[in-house]
């Protein structure tokens, strides 16, 4: 990491996530890219000083949120522990944050319950520092291409960012293609705690989770 970066994202560790880590702990920065628990989507995974652990995961619409948060809060506890760091910080980004907040916290607080060194954000994209953004930006659907794709989805799905991501790339809306861009994986299992998603999804995706939608 550059002189530039590291300032950075200590900047954006102090200030925009609040911690009071003393100097000597930001001399060592180690941020890494790493596959979420369902080994396809990307997160930032930053070690401060080896006692502060961070994951950074953008959420590409409000129905991915408590799978997700539920998914990476598991895997941070538990790799805090067993590395025996001192705290553990969630960050979450979105482009609507204010529309995911509370499912995060939700969700978060079932994994975490009352314990006292972990901590959830939830945060705007443009709050990240570049140093940060840059890999993440690898997830993030681009609407502005997706807006100029000719509109043949069908009308339950015109104005999904997910399937317009997909389309823009030139694949095909499939229930596979469309889950796994969503939450990181083709499985529906990633819907078990998600009853409304669920039931959208089965009501009108076709059975085969490789049969392109109509």
């Amino acid at each position: 990491m550059n002189p530039a970066d590291r300032q950075s994202t200590e900047r954006f560790v102090r200030t925009t996530l609040g911690c009071k880590c003393p100097d000597e702990v930001f001399q060592s920065i180690a941020v890494e890219r790493t596959p979420t628990p369902q080994a396809t989507t990307q997160y930032i995974r930053l070690v401060i000083g080896n006692r502060l652990l961070i994951y950074i995961h953008e959420t590409q619409s409000a129905k991915a949120t408590t799978a997700a948060v539920s998914n990476l809060a598991k895997q941070g506890l538990s790799e805090r522990d067993a590395k025996h760091y001192n705290r553990f910080r969630l960050v979450i980004v979105s482009a609507h944050p204010t529309q995911l907040l509370d499912d995060a916290r939700a969700s978060f607080a079932s994994v975490a319950g009352d314990d006292q060194r972990a901590h959830l954000h939830v945060l705007a994209t443009d709050q990240l520092p570049d140093a940060l953004r840059v890999d993440i930006n690898a997830n993030r659907p681009d609407l502005a291409t997706a807006r100029f794709v000719p509109a043949e989805l069908p009308h339950w799905l015109r104005d999904d960012p997910i399937a317009l991501h997909l389309q823009s790339l030139g694949r095909l809306v499939t229930k596979a293609a469309w889950l796994e861009c969503a939450y990181g994986s083709s499985n529906e299992i990633v819907l078990e705690q998600d009853k409304e998603t669920r039931e959208w999804v089965r009501r009108h995706f076709p059975a085969d989770p490789h049969d392109a939608v109509k």
